[in-house]
């Protein structure tokens, strides 16, 4: 776990969302009904981020993307580097990232999707993943027209949490500010299997008013929020006593 003296920084991370079309030529939308992600913080300060995402499709689409930056050089973050000289950048990036599962959930079934080296639209039940300026994109090929899918996207960012002197800290955006759709239900629990006490335990979440944002247990916080309009940040700061 990255050690670093305690100061001021901001830092963000931006999972990015979208979808690619079909070739058909039609009226389309599209919108996330449910987004519900676990996040569990490991001993080596890692955190395996499991997303499950449901999408109501409206015209066809031949499947959906994900962009996942382990570094904070995103146009995002530019904007806060700009405000301030106090970031550093090492200091909050992960030193990796690891795709562990990506998947479709069909009623009480799961359907791996399997990594492949290219593909073409048209095709299912594979993915693509390409990096580009320290951004993983994953390209998941699953045709859909007028339906509802729900995929399961699992990762690991290595190395992303920061012990400072006199605590450990997790500061990342859970949600980036560049999709372009509706989340209706947006549901995020943060784990912390090995914190002692839940007194010493602080939650600061950045988003939506009306979402809520609550110290479940010694062991788990929570975030959620409904309505989340298209462009809206939402990321929350934890910090656990060492």
């Amino acid at each position: 776990m990255k050690r670093k003296i305690l100061q001021y920084m901001i830092s963000i991370f931006v999972v990015l969302i979208g979808v690619f079309m079909g070739n058909q030529v039609q009226a389309k939308s599209y919108h996330i009904t449910h987004m519900d992600i676990q996040a569990t913080i490991l001993e080596d300060g890692s955190l395996v981020v499991h997303q499950e995402i449901t999408y109501d499709f409206n015209g066809e689409y031949n499947g959906i993307y994900i962009d996942i930056p382990d570094t904070l050089n995103t146009e995002e973050y530019d904007k806060f580097r700009k405000q301030t000289t106090a970031l550093k950048d090492s200091l909050y990036n992960a030193s990796g990232v690891t795709i562990t599962d990506v998947s479709e959930i069909k009623g009480d079934t799961k359907q791996e999707y399997t990594k492949v080296a290219s593909s073409s639209n048209g095709r299912r039940g594979v993915y693509t993943i390409e990096t580009t300026n320290g951004i993983k994109r994953l390209k998941v090929y699953s045709p859909a027209h007028n339906t509802k899918k729900t995929f399961q996207i699992e990762f690991i960012l290595k190395n992303l949490c920061v012990k400072h002197n006199d605590i450990g800290e997790l500061y990342y955006n859970f949600i980036g500010g560049e999709w372009q759709t509706t989340i209706q239900n947006l549901n995020i629990d943060i784990h912390l299997p090995n914190n002692q006490t839940s007194e010493e335990l602080k939650i600061f979440a950045h988003g939506p008013y009306n979402g809520t944002c609550k110290i479940v247990s010694k062991n788990q916080v929570n975030l959620s929020v409904t309505n989340v309009k298209p462009r809206t940040i939402r990321s929350s700061k934890s910090t656990i006593s060492q």
